[in-house]
């Protein structure tokens, strides 16, 4: 085997080597320091929402916060803050359901689980 060859494929094994070892990233698993661009809008959903439950606007909050959850589907506060929202309105059948979808993409540390269990337990209670 050449000389050349051999240091060819020494350069190959070294980049192969390289991509492996960098840091791949998804959508779902993003850097601490960068943020997705969606949260901003988010968030300014949920506050127009909060906005609108203190008015006691209830099918403007509801609005908001659909809104909010077609552009972060697994966001767990803006199914709590709908959740909210239903029990607010009288509609504990609804409350219940989007309680259950909070809890499914809270993490089980999260303070927002003990909310969510105290609202749930109104709700069932009526």
């Amino acid at each position: 085997m050449s000389l050349i060859r051999i240091k060819g494929l020494v350069i190959l094994a070294l980049l192969v080597t390289a991509c492996a070892l960098e840091p791949r990233y998804n959508r779902y698993q993003l850097p601490a320091q960068q943020s997705m661009p969606s949260q901003g809008a988010v968030a300014e959903l949920q506050r127009n929402a909060r906005a609108a439950l203190q008015r006691q606007a209830y099918q403007q909050a509801i609005d908001y916060l659909q809104r909010a959850i077609k552009i972060e589907p697994r966001n767990p506060r803006s199914w709590h803050y709908l959740a909210e929202t239903y029990w607010r309105s009288g509609d504990l059948r609804r409350c219940v359901e989007m309680v259950e979808r909070s809890f499914s993409y809270s993490r089980s540390a999260d303070d927002l689980d003990h909310v969510n269990q105290q609202l749930k337990e109104k709700c069932q209670q009526g």
